[in-house]
């Protein structure tokens, strides 16, 4: 196609907008140099994509569009950005993806316009990234990456950081109890670059805490043990745990002990699967073998990565040095942003961006991107991770079961480190990360479910012919899937057997064992007991696991449907959905070497009703489910996160949203956030206790919304009895309370009952 006709298409699709007044326009993959003249008449239009051109400048005559709102220049060849697009008032997305002279770091772009449709999340403000981009102008480059060792327990990681750092070699290194981190000083032409290497300990108990830590932008070496001769599956393991975790991040493998032990991989079937291997390097520390190609490596991968040389803003040097050397091991986040301001950064989102950049360079940690630590501090990298493996690796819990009193931190953790008055602290981290939970019985007490037994209990009972089956099949299994789902579920196993790999759940009279097969990649559940109460309990083990794999990047986790009575034969939960959508009701299949008839209808049944599979599709057609908000005292967070569990069976069916202020995240204005929450919400719970009538926030403000639209009908408001006090005078003590009768939920002799009383009310509302 010639420049005239890619014109001509250009100015008809503008010609036609002006005559229909339209308010959206795409001039993209049009391979585009210029834009024509034509375009600054279209004063009303409000979302303009360009992407996918040749842009080399954004045209003056961009700025009388005045009305704009969204603008998509991604995947275009700007060389700059002009100071007018900050005076588009209106403007409230820009795209500028895939445009590498403008040196803008993900971290700043925000989602890109795909992931924005598809998931339906906030862009990042275009203020912010105008700010960045203006203040880098008088920046200088980062220089500066996280090395990060991974691998299993005796593989030599910290050997070859003593190598490559000291060249020395110590045969009797005693393995790393938690993970040390190193600066390195490395040259790289007249370019000084600092990595900031993280060695991370091997053992097993360890496994399931790296995926926290585990951070995109980084380059990582997988050490592989030349004298074990590692099976292919775990080498496979870490690499797609580095793919979940660290994305495109490169990747060398490390042969290492290969002195008197040869010993090779399949490289070329290791780089088709997985691309970003960048070499293989065989190694031995005893006498030096490979070290000196391994730092070259190094260097070149270095000296590659995309975002070393982001510019940095003068004032980010300063905050980052001054985190750098800060002598407290952890400050809040609003502590953080003071600092900040000290220091000359004002601006909220650049703050969030720079906490965003020391925590993928591993100077501080903060969990900005995950909503379970919305809320948690800056820390010490050092001084967190080595707190929890301290716990972790205490011979003491693993006699115990893993079972902790608060007490044992004393002689866990050593005083000058970790005084008294940081160990509340600690336990909240652990349990934030889902790594422990607290026991309900009045005394400070935790169970970690990573120091468990390993032997699985005897459970006959789940053999069951007629018991609900279900599987998730996974890319990768990452060690800590199944101790977070104990932890999210433990209020359902009190008093049921609980094993490193395994649980069982009781609810409404129905049981539950969910199983994981590690070197399967598998997880198994059954489900016994009354039939009518099967696939409630199904739907809440599901909604947790749904929850689970969000938070983990890049997890394939297929949900899988037994198809016959031995549970041998299983089909694609997804496929099963799409074969009743197109209006079969049965297929026929190979099972052990006869042809089956399944009924299509029957199966999906037993997963859930007809009806939930509507709901569900109404969902993705655009039908919106009806949203929920708490207004709730932090006292009363246990029974909140109690009835969240007995609500989950309404999100799973796509009829219900829930919000609360734990999904706040930093750098957003948390008042702003609540009161357009309350202001949209079509059910408003108020979660009464003494602490809430007390709360002066949730009295003067959540309340007064609350009840101003119950009165004008714009929302149903329900007040949720938790604890016993005095209500009936309140504003909202007129309105019909739940569970029936205003019984507080604490005093019902079964709160599973009380709950499902509070549960069905709810539904009946939606």
């Amino acid at each position: 196609m010639s420049d005239r006709t890619r014109t001509q298409i250009a100015e008809q699709r503008i010609q036609e907008a002006l005559e229909s007044g339209a308010i959206d326009l795409d001039l993209s993959l049009l391979d585009l140099n210029t834009l024509p003249e034509l375009l600054g008449q279209l004063t009303q239009i409000e979302s303009l994509d360009i992407s996918y051109n040749e842009l080399g400048d954004l045209p003056e005559l961009l700025g009388q569009l005045t009305q704009l709102q969204t603008l998509n220049v991604s995947r275009n060849r700007l060389s700059a950005l002009p100071e007018w697009l900050g005076q588009l008032t209106q403007l409230q997305s820009l795209f500028l993806h895939n445009n590498p002279a403008l040196n803008l770091p993900p971290e700043v772009l925000g989602p890109d316009w795909v992931e924005v449709q598809l998931n339906q999340i906030k862009s990042a403000r275009p203020a912010d990234i105008l700010e960045y981009y203006f203040r880098s102008r008088q920046s200088r480059p980062l220089n500066e990456a996280k090395l990060i060792l991974v691998g299993r327990g005796g593989a030599g990681k910290t050997s070859l950081v003593n190598r490559l750092l000291h060249g020395g070699f110590d045969k009797d290194e005693r393995k790393t109890p938690g993970i040390s981190i190193t600066p390195w000083e490395l040259a790289l032409g007249d370019e000084k670059v600092q990595l900031n290497i993280w060695d991370f300990g091997g053992q097993e108990i360890m496994h399931a805490t790296h995926q926290f830590f585990l951070t995109e932008r980084s380059l990582y070496l997988l050490v592989v043990n030349a004298r074990e001769g590692e099976q292919d599956a775990n080498i496979e393991y870490w690499l797609r745990l580095i793919e979940s975790f660290g994305a495109q991040s490169p990747v060398l493998v490390v042969i290492n002990k290969v002195k008197d032990h040869p010993f090779d991989l399949n490289r070329r079937g290791l780089q088709e699967k997985f691309p970003a291997i960048r070499g293989f390097i065989q190694t031995d520390c005893e006498d030096a073998t490979g070290i000196e190609e391994l730092q070259r490596a190094i260097e070149r991968e270095t000296d590659r990565l995309e975002h070393l040389r982001d510019p940095f803003p003068a004032s980010w040097f300063s905050i980052k040095r001054h985190l750098s050397n800060m002598e407290k091991n952890f400050i809040s986040y609003e502590e953080y942003q003071a600092e900040c301001r000290t220091l000359g950064v004002e601006e909220a989102h650049s703050q969030e961006t720079l906490v965003g950049f020391l925590h993928c360079l591993g100077i501080v940690l903060n969990f900005k991107d995950d909503p379970r630590l919305a809320d948690t501090h800056v820390l010490n990298p050092e001084w967190v991770t080595g707190g929890v493996y301290k716990i972790l690796n205490a011979e003491k819990l693993v006699k115990s079961g893993g079972i902790l009193r608060m007490a044992d931190l004393r002689t866990i953790l050593p005083t000058a480190d970790y005084p008294r008055r940081t160990h509340a602290f600690v336990m909240d981290f652990m349990r934030k990360f889902e790594l422990c939970f607290h026991f309900e019985d009045g005394h400070e007490r935790f169970l970690i479910p990573e120091l468990l037994g390993k032997e699985e209990p005897p459970l006959n009972e789940f053999d069951d012919r007629d018991a609900l089956r279900f599987e998730y099949h996974y890319n990768i299994l990452p060690e800590g899937l199944l101790p977070r789902f104990i932890v999210r579920t433990h209020e359902m196993s009190s008093g049921q057997p609980r094993w490193r790999t395994g649980v069982v759940l009781e609810y409404e009279g129905n049981q539950a064992s969910i199983k994981a097969d590690v070197q399967d990649r598998k997880v198994f559940i059954a489900v016994i007991g009354p039939p009518a109460g099967r696939r409630r309990l199904l739907s809440i083990i599901r909604s947790h696991f749904d929850h689970i794999h969000r938070s983990v990047a890049r997890l394939e986790a297929t949900e899988m449907v037994p198809i016959t009575s031995n549970a041998r034969q299983v089909i694609p939960y997804r496929d099963l959905l799409v074969i009743e959508e197109n209006g079969r009701e049965k297929l026929d299949m190979v099972v052990d070497s006869a042809l089956v008839e399944v009924d299509i209808t029957a199966v999906l049944n037993g997963i859930e009703t007809k009806q939930q599979r509507e709901n569900r599709n109404n969902k993705k057609v655009g039908i919106e489910p009806k949203t929920l908000v708490y207004s709730y005292s932090h006292k009363d967070e246990a029974l909140r996160d109690e009835l969240e569990t007995h609500l989950s069976l309404l999100k799973r069916q796509g009829v219900l949203s829930i919000w609360h202020d734990r999904k706040i995240l930093p750098g957003y204005e948390w008042v702003k956030e609540i009161d357009e929450n309350f202001k949209t919400a079509d059910i408003i719970l108020l979660l009464v206790s003494a602490d809430f009538i007390a709360s002066d926030y949730c009295w003067d403000i959540e309340v007064k919304e609350a009840m101003r639209r119950h009165e004008a009908k714009e929302a149903h408001v329900i007040p949720i009895i938790l604890r016993d006090c005095d209500w009936s005078s309140a504003p909202f003590g007129k309105l019909q309370g739940l569970p029936r009768d205003g019984k507080p939920i604490t005093l019902w002799p079964d709160k599973d009952t009380a709950w499902k009383d509070v549960a069905v009310g709810i539904r009946r509302i939606v």
